[in-house]
């Protein structure tokens, strides 16, 4: 019992400071923009939780999403978003910070697509940050909720405004090979 405590008390103290390791610094646009295959609006359709061999410490979610627009980068309409961990039966894990996708949203997305054989399947860029919800403004213009994982965030701005940031960040050099990083 006794060996037990120092052990207890040596996960209490170092928990927090792994926990804090893993958090993504908050990004730019632009550097997401930067990172991203793809950057595109979508509406959230549907998602699956995928345990391979019954394995709940290997669980993926996979959600798919309708393009609707096309920011940077070209691909298919539909898209597969694939996430760390999810909820089965009594278990559920997350990444600390990571987006949650609810179907029927719409969102901007930054999308990291790595397989160029396989340009359905993508990761978000930055977690949480590599998800921003479009809404309809008072006025009729959409406006973007900027997360609190990217710089500046949250704060809410016209979509308008937010492409033409992207936009403006480019595309990375030509000599860079995308999905080689």
């Amino acid at each position: 019992m006794k060996v037990l405590r120092p052990w207890g008390l040596f996960v209490t103290l170092c928990l927090p400071g792994v926990v804090l390791a893993t958090t993504a610094a908050p990004r730019t646009l632009e550097e997401l923009a930067r990172q991203a295959d793809r950057v595109v609006l979508a509406r959230v359709m549907r998602s699956q939780v995928r345990v391979p061999q019954g394995n709940v410490r290997q669980m993926t979610t996979v959600t798919q999403v309708e393009v609707l627009e096309e920011y940077q980068g070209k691909g298919p309409r539909a898209l597969e978003v694939v996430q760390l961990g999810g909820r089965s039966g009594p278990w559920e894990s997350r990444l600390a910070g990571d987006a949650t996708l609810t179907e029927g949203e719409t969102a901007l997305f930054f999308l990291r697509c790595p397989d160029p054989k396989a340009v359905t399947l993508c990761g978000l860029v930055g977690l949480g940050a590599g998800k921003s919800v479009v809404t309809a403004g008072e006025d009729g213009q959409r406006q973007v909720q900027i997360p609190a994982q990217m710089k500046g965030g949250p704060v809410t701005r016209p979509l308008s405004a937010v492409i033409e940031e992207i936009r403006r960040a480019g595309s990375p050099p030509a000599s860079q090979k995308r999905g080689k990083r």
